[in-house]
């Protein structure tokens, strides 16, 4: 996530926002100084020296990585000499174009010492702000992804203490259902440990969910009903990784009833660019005042980190049962 911080488009973002600043307070001054509203001679300055920066911004951004501040400050040294030759030609040329001169001539009388000085010193003390910009998205982002690890790396000993508790019923009873449903678990455990990825595409988030089902219907067979209503157009979307299953746990756990079938259905599809995935029981429903489980609480509190404001979760009640209902981007 780091190393998308900072694209090359946003230091040329910045690059262009900051000369705007610049060439219009160069324009202002002008024209409080009862000069027509054009661009004079140092406001060409300026943004020549913004453009140049603009035009370099691709180097920008591979130098900003992490380094010791010496190799940070020799890059930075490097950048602005470059930066601030290009800046000059550049306004040579603009100036040759006005006067109507040799662009030669011109930079022999302007390029010289002090406007040299004064281009580096400043493109130095921007590079420095490019740094600090890079440095602190970088820093967000790991904090952003310790709490997701923190989050996600919760599901696994409740997702491993359910699954062993409905294993265990049938130790004695079903030694064979056992071991079948024992395997099915190492393999569930073994993808959990080895995804490392916080979002995979839907396709694959399904395939875990069904081995997990597995297990769920060698302990309620018929009494438990899954249906499934995926959009084909949907399965590649991206979504978090191990965002259904606990949030099926607490349908199945939450929403079955002791002596009859109950039906859990899950579907997802897509709706003006947001992925709606939508997961409903025809159990008991929502209890009055009954407080969200890990699995619920989990997903709002990863989601918000994922996808900010731009996702939502809805817990409510459903005719018969409840329904859990999701939307979050579909890049």
């Amino acid at each position: 996530m780091a190393a998308e911080s900072m694209r090359t488009s946003r230091v040329v973002v910045l690059a262009l926002v900051v000369g705007s600043f610049f060439v219009a307070q160069e324009v202002f001054v002008d024209m409080a100084d009862g000069k027509s509203l054009n661009l004079g001679p140092r406001a060409v300055v300026v943004l020549c020296f913004w453009l140049s920066w603009a035009i370099l911004s691709p180097l920008v951004r591979l130098a900003v990585r992490p380094r010791p501040i010496l190799a940070h400050l020799c890059l930075a040294l490097g950048l602005a000499f470059v930066q601030t030759g290009i800046a000059l030609v550049l306004q040579s040329i603009i100036r040759a174009i006005r006067t109507h001169t040799s662009v030669v001539n011109v930079v022999r009388e302007h390029v010289g010492g002090v406007p040299y000085v004064w281009g580096m010193s400043t493109s130095v003390v921007f590079y420095a702000v490019v740094v600090m910009v890079y440095t602190a998205l970088r820093f967000r982002d790991e904090l952003t992804q310790a709490k997701l690890d923190t989050l996600r790396s919760q599901l696994r000993p409740h997702f491993l203490f359910n699954a062993l508790n409905a294993i265990s019923v049938f130790v004695i009873e079903d030694a064979d259902k056992a071991q079948q449903m024992l395997l099915r678990l190492s393999t569930l455990l073994r993808r959990s440990l080895d995804e490392e990825a916080h979002e995979v595409p839907l396709e694959q988030e399904l395939a875990f969910v069904n081995d997990y089902l597995d297990i769920q219907r060698g302990r309620f067979g018929d009494q438990l009903i899954i249906e499934q209503q995926i959009d084909p157009d949907v399965r590649n979307v991206q979504v978090p990784v191990f965002l259904l299953q606990p949030l099926l746990e607490n349908a199945i756990e939450h929403g079955k009833f002791e002596d009859k079938p109950t039906t859990v259905t899950l579907a997802a599809h897509r709706v003006n660019g947001m992925l709606h995935i939508t997961l409903a029981d025809d159990g008991p429903g929502v209890r009055d005042g009954a407080r969200e489980g890990i699995g619920l609480t989990n997903t709002r509190a990863r989601l918000r980190h994922l996808y900010g404001a731009r996702a939502t979760v809805s817990l409510e009640p459903a005719g018969p049962g409840a329904r859990v209902e999701i939307q979050i981007p579909a890049s």
